[in-house]
Order: structure tokens, then C-alpha cells, then sequence
């Protein structure tokens, strides 16, 4: 089975309003059995005005992926993100042949 991704991008406006979500984040992660592959604050980004935040998270499945987005945690957990940042995070799955 494809493992399913998130990919995520931004800018933090906040960083130490992001403490308490960080925190909770990598709590839940483990919680949800998914593994940060990804977390770069600082990338050097070349086109385009995606913010120099990216991070990827790698989950079971695609299912797995959009049921930990869709689930009522991360819910919380983005009340937690949006007042500090500017995210945009993407579902997708690895390519197989």
C-alpha cells in the first residue's frame, strides 16, 4: 500500500505563539503513528511565494493521512496553528510502480 503525505508550506508570523502547538503536534504525530520526515523553518525557497516553511509528514496510507487531517485533534490542533502562521498543506500519496 502508497503511503499518503502531508506536504506542508508557510510562513510563522508568531514563532513563540507556535510553542503550544509544536508541542501538542509531535505528541499527536506519535499518537496517530505518523513520522515527520520534514521540518525545515528556514528553506531556500527559488520560485514562487510558498513561505520558507515546509514540512512532511508521512503517514500508512492516503486514507490514514486524511483521516488524521479530518480527525477532531488535529482540529484543536490547527485552532492552536492559524493565529500564528499561514499554512497550506496538501494530501498526497508516493508514487509506486
Amino acid at each position: 500500500m502508497a503511503k499518503g503525505y502531508w506536504v506542508c508550506t508557510g510562513t510563522i508570523h508568531t514563532p513563540l505563539g507556535m510553542v503550544s502547538y509544536i508541542s501538542a503536534f509531535n505528541s499527536w504525530l506519535e499518537a496517530v503513528g505518523a513520522r515527520l520526515l520534514v521540518r525545515d523553518l528556514f528553506s531556500d525557497v527559488r520560485e514562487g511565494e510558498p513561505g520558507t516553511v515546509n514540512v512532511i509528514v508521512e503517514f500508512e496510507s492516503r486514507e490514514a493521512a486524511v483521516a488524521a487531517y479530518e480527525s477532531q485533534e488535529y482540529q484543536k490542533l490547527i485552532e492552536l496553528r492559524t493565529p500564528h502562521s499561514d499554512m497550506s498543506v496538501t494530501i498526497t500519496e508516493e508514487l509506486t510502480d
